[in-house]
Parts: C-alpha cells; sequence; structure tokens
C-alpha cells in the first residue's frame, strides 16, 4: 500500500499547482521480534511467514525427529506493530481520490465534525458531517519517535474502547514532555499514549514517579 501511495502521490503531483500541492507521507510502525529458524544447507527451500518450511507432503515422525536435531539460530525480524494499520499525512482531497482509485483496497478512520468550524462530536447530528479522522502532530510526531527508538510499546486497541485515566505528563527520564493518560493493567497503573481515536498503546518503563498531573486534565 506504501507504493501504491507513493506512485498516486507522484501522480497527483504532476497535475497539481503549488497551492492545492502537499507532500504525502506514510508511516508504518514496526517492532522487532525474534525468530528461530533451522540452519539448512539448502538456499531454495520454501519458508512460511512464520519461518518455518513448507513441505509438499506431510512430515513422518522420524522426519520430525530429525529436524529436532538440526542445528538452529536467532534471528532479529522487523514486524507491523499493528496488522494493517498505516499513518498517512495528505491533504483530504488526496486521501478520498486515493481511497475511490482502490475501494477494496483500503478504508480510513473518520470522525463527524462541522467543516467550518472543525469542532468534533461523539455522535452524528445534522450540522455535521463524516470526515477524516486528524491526528494531531504533537501525538504522531510522539509516537514516530517511541517506535523508531525499539521502545517497549503495546498496542491496546481504539481508545474508544478503553477507559483511561488522569491525563499526566511524564517530567523525568528519556520520555520527559509526553503527554498521555493513565489506565490500571493487571493491577498496575501505566502510560498510555493515545494517537487520535485512532488507536492506544501502552509505553514500558515509566515510573509513577516520574509522572505528574497535566493542569488541563
Amino acid at each position: 500500500m506504501q507504493e501504491t501511495i507513493r506512485k498516486e502521490a507522484e501522480a497527483a503531483a504532476e497535475f497539481s499547482n503549488e497551492h492545492d500541492s502537499c507532500t504525502v507521507e506514510t508511516y508504518v510502525a514496526l517492532t522487532s521480534t525474534e525468530r528461530t529458524v533451522s540452519v539448512s544447507s539448502s538456499s531454495s527451500a520454501n519458508l512460511s511467514y512464520s519461518g518455518n518450511k513448507l513441505s509438499a507432503v506431510p512430515k513422518t515422525k522420524r522426519a520430525i525427529i530429525n529436524d529436532s536435531n538440526k542445528p538452529t539460530r536467532t534471528i532479529t525480524v522487523k514486524k507491523p506493530l499493528v496488522a494493517s494499520l498505516l499513518f498517512l499525512r495528505c491533504t483530504e482531497s488526496f486521501l478520498k481520490s486515493l481511497k475511490h482509485n482502490h475501494l477494496s483496497e483500503f478504508s480510513y478512520y473518520t470522525r463527524y465534525a462541522d467543516k467550518e468550524t472543525e469542532r468534533e462530536s461523539e455522535s452524528p447530528r445534522k450540522q455535521l458531517e463524516k470526515v477524516p479522522a486528524i491526528i494531531p502532530d504533537d501525538q504522531m510526531q510522539a509516537f514516530i519517535w517511541l517506535t523508531s527508538e525499539d521502545n517497549d510499546v503495546t498496542y491496546l486497541g481504539e481508545p474508544k474502547d478503553i477507559k483511561l485515566g488522569d491525563k499526566v505528563k511524564v517530567t523525568n527520564g528519556p520520555f520527559k514532555g509526553l503527554e498521555g493518560h493513565v489506565k490500571r493493567i493487571k493491577k498496575d497503573r501505566k502510560f498510555v499514549l493515545s494517537i487520535g481515536n485512532i488507536a492506544a498503546f501502552v509505553i514500558e518503563g515509566i515510573s509513577h514517579k516520574d509522572i505528574t498531573l497535566c493542569s488541563n486534565s
């Protein structure tokens, strides 16, 4: 999808004037995971996504025992932090054009807002209409920084499904200045970063001693 968007952006740039032009950017949050694979002398063996060899016929008990005795090695690979979640920075017109051209390939989050005032609402009303959801720059920049540095980040789900507590700000440590919310998980308070109304993530490594309540909470 990133490659498709890149090509669409190049094509759109050729027909847009300077006033309508906008640099299109995409971001997919990745996380590192370790995988154990068998060391094989055959470089042409077919591998599944999980790294296991694909066999044309079911393995016998003897074959399984032989495989278990083969030497293995651990490799580090990158995979999406959230499957099928891509962040896109572009104009609303480009996004709608992209959706029109690739109707079945992707969908985007929406919100209800007044087109003139940009005021959002939890429920639709006659004077409101459904428009693409917007993530504030400060939230997106913080999220890109967190996921680019291989920090311990866990996806929780959509914020609307999560009951968050006090709004807090980190005052010490490598995450100093980051703002988020507190959520109790397994009898422990965790720092949660919300990305608009798209997703919420638990950030590990932040002690309750390093946070303070925000003045506007």
